[in-house]
């Protein structure tokens, strides 16, 4: 199982169905047309990703929205979780996973 570490403390990290569906609604695109090169989108993904993780897992998440997320976790963090290389146009390694 992937994890991602925010503000000293890992939590899993997965690219659910929920957390497809909640990017749809966040951002109005399909998460097929994720690129990986647009830092909002990103966050917008990696927060729900380790959101609907954490709530199939039975872990507190204590973050709202992602902009109370974003700011403790980096580029290569949030990439390497979802199975993609920094800045990669397209996103299938991460939507085989």
């Amino acid at each position: 199982m992937k994890k991602i570490k925010i503000q000293g403390k890992e939590y899993p990290v997965r690219l659910t169905i929920g957390a497809m569906v909640a990017y749809k609604r966040d951002t109005g695109e399909d998460f097929t047309q994720f690129r990986g090169d647009d830092m909002e989108k990103l966050g917008c993904i990696i927060f729900h990703a380790v959101r609907t993780a954490c709530k199939s897992d039975g872990v507190a998440f204590p973050f709202d929205k992602p902009d109370d997320m974003i700011d403790y976790i980096d580029m290569y963090q949030a990439t390497a979780a979802l199975g993609l290389a920094a800045g990669q146009e397209g996103v299938q390694d991460a939507k085989k996973n």
